[in-house]
C-alpha cells in the first residue's frame, strides 16, 4: 500500500514543481523587465495575459487534485479538468521528469494511478451498469488454437492463462469484456458499446495511451504483468481486476 501511494505522488509532484518553474521564471522576467526599463503598453497586456493564463493553469491543478478525494460537478467541469490532465499536466509532467532524469515507465505508472483515484471519486456512490472490461490480447496463452480477436466468450476455458479466470469474473458481475489487438480495436469497441466505465489492463505506453485517447470515459487502469517480456504470455491480478469492478457497480 505505502509503495502504491508512492507512486500515485510521483505524478503530481512533477506537475506541481513544473508549475513552480513555469512561475518563477514568468515573476523574474516580469519584474526584472519592469525594475529594468519599466513596461510599455504593449508588454504590459502580453504579461497581464501570460498572468492570467498561469493563473488558470494553477487553478485548473488544484481542481485536478481536488478531483482525486472529491468528485467534480457540474459533468463540463469534470471533462474540463480530465482534458487538461491528459492533455497539457501529463506532458509537463513529462517534461519535469526528463530533466529531472526520471524514468518515463515510472511517471507512466505514477500517471496511471493518479487517474484511477480521480476515476474513483468520481464515481463514488454512483451505480454502473454498462461496465467495459477491455484486455490485451497478450493475455492469451500463445499455444491456444483458438484466436482471441474480440469476444473474450470465444475463450475455451483451458485454464493456460488469465483468459479463462476474468471470463469467469465477467459473468459473475455480469459485465462486459473484449479483447483489443490493437489501439484501432479498443476504439471501435468502445465507440461500438459506449460504456459507463471501462476496467482496461495493458503495458504502461498502451495503458497511457489509452487512458489519454479515451479521456472522455472513466477509465481505471490495471497494469500487466511481464514475466515473459513484452506483448508475451502476460498476466494480470485478478484480484486488482475484481476491486475495480465492486468498486464501480
Amino acid at each position: 500500500m505505502k509503495q502504491y501511494y508512492l507512486s500515485v505522488i510521483k505524478f503530481p509532484l512533477m506537475v506541481s514543481s513544473s508549475l513552480f518553474i513555469i512561475a518563477l521564471v514568468f515573476f523574474s522576467v516580469a519584474l526584472g523587465s519592469y525594475f529594468r526599463l519599466g513596461l510599455s503598453a504593449w508588454e504590459t497586456v502580453i504579461y497581464t495575459v501570460i498572468f492570467i493564463l498561469l493563473v488558470l493553469l494553477v487553478a485548473s491543478w488544484i481542481l485536478n487534485l481536488i478531483s482525486t478525494h472529491n468528485p467534480i460537478k457540474p459533468r463540463r467541469l469534470a471533462l474540463y479538468s480530465k482534458w487538461m490532465l491528459v492533455h497539457v499536466y501529463y506532458y509537463l509532467a513529462l517534461f519535469m521528469a526528463s530533466i529531472t532524469m526520471q524514468k518515463k515507465q515510472k511517471l507512466q505508472e505514477s500517471f496511471v494511478n493518479f487517474n484511477n483515484e480521480v476515476v474513483l471519486s468520481q464515481a463514488r456512490d454512483v451505480s454502473h451498469k454498462n461496465i467495459l472490461l477491455l484486455l490485451p490480447h497478450c493475455l492469451q496463452n500463445s499455444e491456444c488454437k483458438i484466436r482471441i480477436t474480440a469476444d473474450i466468450n470465444d475463450c475455451e476455458s483451458c485454464g493456460k492463462c488469465d483468459i479463462a479466470a476474468i471470463k469467469k469474473m465477467a459473468a459473475k458481475y455480469n459485465v462486459k469484456a473484449a479483447v483489443a489487438t490493437g489501439g484501432s480495436l479498443a476504439r471501435k469497441i468502445i465507440k461500438d458499446l459506449v460504456p459507463d466505465v471501462i476496467v482496461a489492463v495493458a503495458c504502461h505506453r498502451d495503458l497511457n495511451e489509452g487512458i489519454r485517447d479515451a479521456w472522455r470515459f472513466s477509465t481505471y487502469g490495471v497494469l500487466n504483468e511481464r514475466p515473459n517480456g513484452p506483448c508475451f504470455e502476460t498476466t494480470v491480478n485478478l484480484k486488482t481486476i475484481e476491486f475495480a469492478i465492486r468498486k464501480f457497480q
